[in-house]
């Protein structure tokens, strides 16, 4: 028996699925005003989203909607593709909160559960 260790390959986890926020790999700690900057760098993406399609969003338009510099906005996503994948991810989460969620807070009940429940 050999007496080095088995190396076996790593299985993604939930959490090594979901990215770093920049700066956290070199040991820099993300300020809640930097948080506060890129939500408001998302909001304006997904309004110009909505409106222009998510291949219109770029780091140039949104550092004129936000009136920010270019630099200032790719500093927080470090690529146009993180940009996208951003307010994906973002849309995604506000859609979740708005069409699942409420319902459950506001009945006590999940409409889907209750339906279940009284069907079958």
């Amino acid at each position: 028996m050999s007496s080095t260790p088995h190396i076996f390959p790593t299985v993604p986890t939930s959490s090594s699925l979901v990215p770093k926020q920049r700066g956290a790999s070199t040991g820099h700690r993300v300020s809640a005003k930097g948080l506060q900057t890129k939500a408001h760098i998302i909001d304006a993406a997904l309004q110009l989203a909505m409106h222009n399609g998510l291949e219109s969003l770029s780091i140039g338009g949104l550092a004129e909607v936000t009136q920010m510099s270019k630099s200032g906005v790719f500093a927080h996503f470090g690529s146009r593709e993180e940009l996208q994948i951003s307010v994906i991810r973002e849309y995604h989460q506000r859609f979740e909160q708005e069409v699942f969620y409420p319902p459950c807070r506001s009945h006590g009940v999940c409409r889907a559960c209750a339906h279940c429940l009284t069907t079958g």
